[in-house]
């Protein structure tokens, strides 16, 4: 038996525990090896990789990579590889991005999509390769797999969100999305029971849990399955708040939205995408702005918070049409909205889109956290939508839609918005309640800080 590294790298603490991660731990450990896992996007109390290495001493190592991060994980990619144990790669970049992959030295295995059907054998058998091997697994059959296990995730016991995966995969077809890559097409439910088993058996082993975070790509597609869940959740007695991640509005209706409250959910967040018909009927979601109207409408009737998220830049969006989408966001009255610039992965139907009608630069895959938006730099375009308009449309957005974010950089939100001509839309998004009431907060901490020195 040996002993297996994983490592997430991430730029951000986000508290929630890589689930697949924990997945291939319960694998693993099921056949005999030993584990840990060193995920910086989860907990800031992860020990430094380099003293991981040092202390724990692993036989193999493999690294989870999103496309995002890929740049910004080569420092703990150099660092494993001075150890000169086999190193393995995957994750969604690794299935977007293979063919790249394989051709970089520093991998001795490309995984593409899930593993649990192959890791322990790989990891029993894995060596230092003079080029990557790339291996495509079968998928493995969801509803035998053991429950996750993050006894091995440093800092596990910090554990407040638990994020619980009822199923995997999506049968759509969404022009912008990798789901497909990674977890295929092959939407594959648990049953409730074993849902609740796992949480049950989480509860007992982390002291600190406080949410149950619902994790899959489609949670509510079989409604009555779902449904099941939330009864079995409520019957249970749980406490914890529960919340999920984007639900289709045309895969909900009342009884489903009261269940979800009645559970602890108090927010239900639609990915809406884009609200112009011409660019969202390209995107191939297979609803319609009209179901998004319902759903809307459905979730306020129920009381409870919206969000929504969409995408700046999708194929045949324009300067115009964004300002179609930001009117259909403030149609909505959403509590709040998450604004993106679309970054085309290669595998999907956005990026061939680019790669015929425009420009894509796939040797930089931009990442950004909401506080650094600003900053952004598409790497990809078209004539009829440029890089400098797909920033100005964002940040149009993001002062339409009072966005508190754009207080942590004042001076700067302040400098884009006079450069793009976007004043008025300043002075507007500066005055809005929300806003005075965070700027307030912000100067009460500062002038608190003052004193305390």
């Amino acid at each position: 038996m040996r002993k297996m590294l994983f490592v997430n790298p991430a730029a951000d603490v986000c508290g929630v525990p890589h689930a697949g991660l924990a997945s291939l731990a319960a694998v693993l450990r099921q056949h005999g090896h030993t584990v840990k896992v060193a995920d910086y996007h989860f907990s800031s109390k992860t020990p430094a990789l380099e003293s991981i290495l040092e202390d724990f001493r692993p036989d193999v190592a493999g690294i989870s990579l999103f496309s995002c991060m890929a740049g910004k994980a080569d420092r703990m990619i150099e660092t494993i590889k001075k150890t000169k144990i086999p190193l393995l790669c995957g994750g969604p970049h690794a299935a977007s991005y293979f063919e790249e992959l394989s051709k970089d030295a520093r991998f001795d295995y490309v995984v593409v999509g899930e593993a649990e059907n192959v890791i322990s054998e790989l990891v029993e058998n894995a060596v230092v390769n003079a080029a990557p091997r790339l291996i495509r697994p079968a998928l493995p059959d969801v509803p035998n797999l053991p429950f996750p296990d993050y006894s091995p995730f440093y800092d596990h016991e910090g554990i407040r969100v638990y994020p619980l995966i009822t199923s995997r995969g999506c049968p759509f077809n969404c022009s912008f999305c990798c789901v497909k890559l990674s977890n295929s097409k092959a939407w594959r439910p648990r049953s409730p029971a074993a849902c609740i088993d796992e949480l049950k058996k989480a509860g007992a082993r982390l002291p600190l849990l406080r949410e149950v975070m619902i994790w899959d790509d489609n949670f509510s597609l079989d409604i009555r399955r779902a449904k099941d869940f939330l009864r079995l959740y409520i019957a249970e007695g749980f406490k914890y708040k529960l919340s999920s991640a984007n639900l289709r509005a045309d895969k909900i209706d009342k009884e489903f939205l009261l269940l979800l409250k009645d559970a602890g959910c108090d927010e239900v967040q639609f990915g809406v995408e884009h609200g112009d018909a011409e660019v969202f009927g390209h995107i191939g979601k297979g609803e319609t702005l009209a179901d998004i109207e319902r759903g809307a409408g459905l979730v306020n009737e129920c009381g409870m918070k919206l969000g929504c998220s969409f995408i700046i830049g999708l194929p045949y969006d324009t300067p115009e049409k964004t300002l179609v989408s930001i009117r259909f966001a403030e149609k909505l009255k959403p509590d709040h909205v998450h604004w993106n610039i679309l970054v085309p992965y290669k595998g999907t139907k956005a990026y061939e889109y680019f790669k015929k009608n425009g420009r894509i630069d796939d040797g930089r895959i931009p990442f950004t956290l909401q506080e650094d938006g600003l900053l952004f730099e598409p790497n990809a375009d078209t004539p009829e939508f440029t890089s400098e308009e797909r920033k100005k449309a964002y940040l149009t957005a993001l002062l339409s839609s009072k966005d508190a974010a754009l207080l942590r950089n004042l001076a700067r939100t302040f400098s884009k918005a006079r450069e793009y001509g976007l004043a008025t839309e300043f002075v507007r998004w500066l005055l809005a309640p929300k806003i005075l009431r965070g700027l307030l907060r912000q100067l009460i901490k500062s002038m608190l800080g003052t004193v305390k020195q």
